[in-house]
């Protein structure tokens, strides 16, 4: 073989052992999308819960924001969206990412 071509071998070797591990530890580097479009929550009183179109409204910085859930969202404290029905009055946290769809929502009881 040549010099050449020995040449040509280590450097795919090297390509090989060295730069598609790094190329594949870049991609976990990032954040999951998820986690981008989770960044804002708003804490306040429930206001009203609409079960059928799965949306709330909870009075938070002196004014009413509305929020939508889906079967993915976490709530706790209620039971369920027919038990957050029921809990309206309520202290509420709402984790909500893109477009105002809730990840999470948290009840504490009436005081």
């Amino acid at each position: 073989m040549s010099i050449r071509v020995k040449g040509l071998i280590a450097a795919v070797a090297l390509v090989a052992f060295v730069g598609v591990p790094l190329t594949a530890s870049a991609g976990q580097a990032a954040p999951p999308a998820g986690a981008q479009a989770q960044a804002a929550s708003a804490s306040g009183e429930l206001v009203k819960v609409d079960a059928t179109a799965k949306s709330i409204t909870v009075k938070a910085d002196g004014r009413d924001q509305e929020f939508t859930f889906n079967d993915q969202t976490k709530i706790t404290g209620a039971q369920g969206a027919a038990g957050l029905a029921t809990m309206e009055g309520s202290q509420v946290t709402v984790m909500y990412g893109k477009d105002r769809v809730a990840s999470e929502i948290r009840v504490s009881p009436k005081k």
